[in-house]
């Protein structure tokens, strides 16, 4: 008999980010015959599968549940997939007034009232997915899921005796741990994209077990070819070539949030002025954390574009986080158009980077930073490079084949 996972979350499709981005590319895996992992495979990017010795899997059953409250459904899920939409809201009156009283130190929404709101809506959440549970004629094998909505969804599965795995992909549970501390400790498994935040998140929590799954990106998808990749830098350095300005540091960053770095770079910048006053930072995105940084004369703000416009001109991308190293699957997409990264040394951040770019000791200390970057930049042909070999550790269909095997293991021990 086919076996049924249950997958609850806020987001899916349309994704709210790379969380559900990533979730979605993993169901879509497994919901096909496909093989285990192959410990000693090789992937590359827009390059054929390698050979697998490993055991060819059946496909599993997967229904899933999340809110309308994103937009209407994209092509991110197969026919194959269940979805059932409930009609619930992600943002409230408390989550606004969180926001509207954020902290002027840190930038991040009044916990106070984030609290509340995360308290409500996880209360709402796990009705809702108690009666979805119980439309089943069989209850699902495993449960699954991820973010904010986490605790409400676990609670459900608990209470039917389903076992669940939980992804964390941000820093909410560490912030919040009475919220979301139950949920995680009570998972069969935890998964985490990088040992290095698995490490954080068990520093914190007592976990059952934590399995490793880099963020997947179905790069094919994403991007077409090898050749449409190389075609688009190939336009962007010529552009750079026509306005001359291919001599000067040139680095790209995406998103800007309290945990991205903002107030990193709100001393950085008016530094590099100063020490380093070629390079310049072109930055996308929205939101009032992004404007705050537009007032730089070494920045200039783009809004929202495609990753693959970003990359086009950049010689150097930059992400930094300041609490939760959860890897952002960016990093692995900038070194598909062999652009190398500087990131911090946080969680899991210099395992998604690898040997593609350059890992800053302290980011907090600004001539570190600026000794990374100037580093990054002198020798970005020869780590973008690296970037490009290591861009393979996040190929979907590697981490597919993990999740696909995890699984596996979870029912035969059950």
């Amino acid at each position: 008999m086919m076996h049924h996972l249950a997958v609850a979350v806020r987001a899916l499709d349309p994704p709210g980010g790379g969380a559900e981005r990533s979730l979605s590319t993993l169901l879509r895996g497994v919901s096909i015959e496909g093989k285990g992992f192959d410990s000693s495979a090789i992937y590359s990017p827009l390059h054929p599968l390698p050979k697998l010795t490993s055991q060819t899997m059946q496909p599993w059953k997967i229904s899933t549940l999340y809110s309308k409250d994103g937009g209407e459904k994209t092509d991110l899920l197969t026919s194959e997939i269940s979805s059932h939409r409930v009609e619930l809201n992600s943002e409230s009156l408390v989550s606004g007034l969180a926001w509207r009283l954020r902290s002027k130190r840190s930038g991040h929404p009044n916990s106070f009232f984030l609290k509340k709101h995360f308290r409500r809506i996880n209360l709402q959440f796990y009705h809702e997915v108690s009666n979805w549970l119980e439309s089943f004629d069989i209850l699902p094998t495993l449960g699954l899921t991820q973010l904010e909505w986490s605790a409400g969804a676990a609670r459900a599965f608990r209470e039917r005796n389903i076992p669940y795995l939980l992804f964390v992909r941000d820093d909410i549970p560490s912030r919040f741990p009475s919220i979301f501390r139950k949920a995680i400790e009570d998972a069969i498994c935890v998964c985490t994209a990088g040992e290095g935040l698995g490490k954080q998140v068990s520093s914190q929590f007592s976990l059952k077990m934590n399995v490793n799954i880099p963020l997947p990106i179905d790069y094919s998808r994403r991007f077409e070819s090898i050749e449409n990749v190389e075609k688009i830098r190939k336009i962007g350095l010529e552009k750079r070539r026509e306005t001359n300005s291919l001599s000067s540091p040139h680095f790209t960053i995406i998103g800007i949030t309290p945990e991205k770095g903002l107030r990193t770079y709100h001393k950085l910048f008016p530094y590099l002025l100063k020490q380093w006053p070629e390079a310049h930072f072109h930055i996308y995105g929205s939101g009032s954390y992004v404007e705050e940084l537009g007032r730089y004369r070494n920045t200039t703000l783009h809004g929202h574009i495609s990753v693959e416009h970003a990359f086009a001109e950049t010689d150097v991308h930059v992400l930094i986080v300041e609490s939760t190293g959860s890897w952002g699957r960016v990093i692995n997409e900038a070194g598909l158009f062999s652009i190398p990264t500087v990131t911090c040394s946080i969680g899991s951040q210099p395992e998604a980077v690898g040997d593609g770019g350059v890992i800053i000791p302290n980011h907090h200390d600004l001539l570190s930073f600026e000794e990374s970057l100037r580093k990054c930049w002198n020798e970005r042909y020869q780590l973008g490079k690296l970037a490009l070999q290591h861009s393979g550790v996040t190929d979907h269909r590697r981490s597919v084949s993990i999740f696909r095997s995890l699984l596996e293991d979870i029912v035969s021990e059950m």
